[in-house]
């Protein structure tokens, strides 16, 4: 669960890099004279959305379905403009694709953004959930098996915090990385004793948990 969640993250940032990449080209082609130039920036444009078009329709694609329509709306009209207009389209066309290639970007991780903490907020909930259900049951193994999740869970938000790939206040950010730090660290010491385990220890992590995760549905 956990590597789909970053293999969603990476795989937006790299599609919101690539719409933000083609932008910049179209408004270069705006200003050039050269055809053939233009021609290869309004191909490449294409392919992009036409990747982008196969991918709403996907059924593998979570995001929302009016978010989806609006993606093969845009692919169909990107095709209607680059395919009558060509090279000779005006400044104003070159300027209008590169915009919507900056607004689908933008919109892009604001959605997945919204989506992850979703996840996230579910898998904190989870995962304290099942620390303590194992803790009731007496069960060393469930409870190691869960304590690795949770901590694995925690890598993972500190490594977004630290890859400028959220919009979070860098205060929140610096404050979630030493939460990680608190997690990792009393994780370890918590599974070097689980003969004599510290019940309020394990209830403090739980409570992190459930804490952060109220807090991410509540910003969603």
């Amino acid at each position: 669960m956990l590597s789909e969640i970053q293999d969603q993250i990476d795989g937006a940032a790299e599609e919101a890099d690539l719409l933000q990449q083609y932008a910049n080209y179209l408004d270069d082609a705006a200003k050039t004279q050269d055809d053939n130039y233009k021609l290869l920036v309004l191909d490449d444009n294409l392919q992009m959305w036409v990747s982008i078009e196969a991918s709403a329709k996907s059924q593998h694609n979570d995001m929302p379905q009016n978010i989806k329509d609006n993606l093969c709306k845009l692919s169909k009209y990107v095709e209607q403009v680059t395919l009558s207009k060509g090279v000779n389209m005006t400044e104003n066309y070159f300027h209008s694709l590169a915009e919507i290639n900056r607004q689908i970007s933008q919109g892009l991780m604001e959605s997945v953004n919204a989506n992850l903490a979703q996840q996230e907020a579910y898998y904190l909930a989870k995962t304290g959930l099942d620390m303590i259900q194992a803790r009731s049951k007496k069960d060393n193994t469930a409870l190691v098996e869960a304590m690795d999740c949770n901590q694995q869970l925690w890598v993972m938000i500190k490594t977004l915090m630290k890859s400028g790939k959220t919009k979070l206040p860098q205060e929140t950010r610096d404050n979630l990385i030493k939460l990680a730090d608190y997690v990792a660290g009393n994780t370890i010491k918590l599974g070097q004793n689980l003969d004599n385990l510290d019940d309020k220890l394990l209830n403090s992590l739980v409570s992190i948990n459930r804490n952060i995760a109220e807090g991410l549905i509540g910003h969603r």
